[in-house]
């Protein structure tokens, strides 16, 4: 559990099967262990999403760990602000990508209609702006009060991007196909929609009947994930049900996104996820911080119908599906 939240027992119900997901360790993965690199890849192909363990060899959480509950702190300071002066920021509004800025309670699909109580709100960071100089014409723009965030916002994002790079390039160490690696398309410094999102649901109880973040797949190479309570929840195409994904102690979660899925020829798996209650517990003031890993603006890569795009322009695409279903909800 979480330092943020409360979590109330409502009522005995049947919890759903827990999701089996593969632990892979980042200390093993750096130090070029061949199980855990072989271990990584299959996770990818196989589940699309794995726990990865951000301890060192002593047991000893790795720092970005405990960073991660003062970006909470921080952008909670927003949060608390009126409505009115929230919605200045509003992420539709600053930059043409959505990717900087606040995202208000009913804006996306499944969440229309349930109000402040049971729906989500979030606030998106731009890495090329917080962490790289500015490379459009919509300079970066954040309310005064995260201002004196900015350097822990930056050191979160370099650090979890490293840790993606990492990730990326080991599975590179390990790909049959040479001509194509991953990780130089992700170079830090290279203009990306790479992006961290803090979100804050205030209530996620089954009172609300959609309460939560709809079913969806995410956009960019590697989503990393930080979340200390309930909700995630994956689809399992075999069984065809949605099975729980448990928060575990100095672990991250970690999913594969539509642009790693279509770079890796689609063998890696980009897996339909949600945040929903979790039966007989509801769960007040639940955060969670997720770091976007996207490939370079101007990178290409094929789906699969056959269509070639680049980065760039399926995100834009990705957003404006949410956006029209969130209208049609």
């Amino acid at each position: 559990m979480s330092a943020t939240a409360t979590i109330t027992k409502t009522t005995k119900v049947p919890s759903p099967e827990s999701a089996d997901f593969t632990t892979i360790s980042y200390t093993r993965i750096k130090q070029g262990n061949a199980s855990e690199l072989s271990a990584l890849r299959r996770a990818c192909e196989k589940d699309g999403f794995l726990y990865l363990d951000l301890q060192n060899a002593d047991g000893e959480a790795i720092p970005v760990i405990k960073e991660v509950p003062l970006v909470y702190k921080g952008v909670n300071n927003f949060f608390q602000l009126d409505e009115d002066e929230k919605i200045k920021y509003d992420v539709d509004t600053i930059g043409p990508w959505k990717l900087n800025g606040y995202t208000p309670f009913g804006r996306n699909a499944g969440l229309a209609g349930d109000g402040k109580k049971h729906g989500v709100e979030g606030y998106t960071f731009p890495r090329d702006g917080i962490c790289n100089p500015i490379v459009d014409d919509h300079p970066l723009s954040l309310p005064q009060i995260l201002q004196d965030e900015a350097p822990l916002l930056a050191s979160v994002m370099d650090k979890l991007h490293e840790i993606g790079v990492g990730l990326l390039d080991a599975l590179d160490q390990i790909s049959h196909d040479a001509s194509t690696p991953l990780a130089p398309r992700h170079i830090p410094t290279d203009p990306s929609t790479s992006c961290m999102t803090v979100q804050r649901y205030p209530s996620l109880s089954t009172e609300g009947p959609n309460a939560g973040l709809s079913a969806h797949t995410d956009v960019g190479s590697l989503t990393i994930l930080f979340c200390g309570d309930r909700g995630l929840q994956t689809f399992n195409q075999d069984m065809q049900e949605w099975h729980s994904v448990e928060p575990r102690d100095g672990c991250a979660v970690v999913n594969v996104g539509d642009s790693l899925r279509f770079l890796s020829g689609r063998k890696f798996r980009s897996v339909v996820h949600r945040v929903a209650p979790y039966p007989g517990e509801t769960i007040e003031n639940r955060f969670s911080c997720a770091y976007f890993m996207r490939p370079r603006m101007d990178v290409e890569f094929e789906d699969e119908k056959g269509e070639r795009w680049k980065s760039i322009d399926w995100h834009m695409r990705k957003y404006k599906s949410y956006r029209e279903a969130g209208k049609a909800s």
